[in-house]
């Protein structure tokens, strides 16, 4: 959960990205994406009245819309929800696979790929670690998504392994490590400073650098990991 984040202003229905689309009411100043005004109007509403207690109209006038053309763009509450999970998720999963196929040590592989996170998920209009811890885990889609997180654990995982393999990294467990940097990844939007962009990279970078600090081995130095990753082209 500025930046234009990879899934968020689109889904699998192939509800419209953005444009004139339906009526606005006269509440809210036009933009020319809707999708992305009720995203966040629904994240400010969340946040102040859980999900459960903001109602579709309320989104509808927070985004300075009527309730019959939120249905255009989000056929329910539910949709809306896993369009703001998937928009951090997607993006983090594809980095995962980018890192995987890029000439990079595993240490600076792994780096990069805590720096990505933070900044995307610092960069995003709102809080998407809220929206997972109170969202309906019933959901067959939210199921879904907890699995996709597994599988951004799962990738660290390996990193860590390979890099113990390769003595970049001292051995650790590995599994308790690698979900305690997603925890300080995903967290970070709580106190991190988002309105800021300088801030937020310097924010994600030093973060990622916390993080592998505390596993590279002995004699391994974080500036050069540091350049490795830097020269490994990361949109955001």
């Amino acid at each position: 959960m500025g930046l234009t984040v990879r899934g968020t202003l689109e889904n699998a229905q192939g509800r419209p990205r953005s444009g004139a689309g339906r009526p606005r009411t006269n509440a809210t100043p036009p933009s020319d994406d809707a999708r992305r005004d009720i995203i966040e109007a629904a994240a400010r509403l969340f946040r102040a009245k859980g999900i459960a207690g903001a109602s579709v109209r309320e989104i509808a006038a927070e985004a300075g819309l009527q309730k019959a053309s939120l249905y255009y763009y989000f056929g329910s509450k539910e949709e809306i929800v896993h369009a703001m999970i998937e928009g951090v998720l997607t993006p983090a999963l594809a980095m995962q696979r980018r890192l995987g196929r890029a000439a990079l040590s595993e240490a600076a592989r792994l780096y990069a790929y805590l720096r990505f996170d933070v900044e995307q998920l610092c960069a995003a209009p709102y809080d998407c670690t809220w929206l997972i811890n109170h969202g309906d885990l019933n959901d067959p889609q939210m199921t879904a998504f907890w699995a996709d997180r597994n599988k951004l654990v799962a990738w660290i995982e390996a990193r860590l392994k390979r890099g113990v393999d390769a003595g970049e990294f001292h051995a650790c467990d590995r599994n308790m490590v690698a979900k305690a940097m997603i925890a300080a990844t995903e967290y970070s939007v709580t106190w991190a400073e988002r309105q800021d962009a300088a801030r937020i990279v310097a924010t994600a970078e030093e973060v990622a650098s916390l993080l592998v600090r505390g596993v590279l081995a002995p004699g391994r130095n974080l500036n050069a990991l540091r350049r490795e990753a830097a020269a490994f082209n990361h949109p955001v």
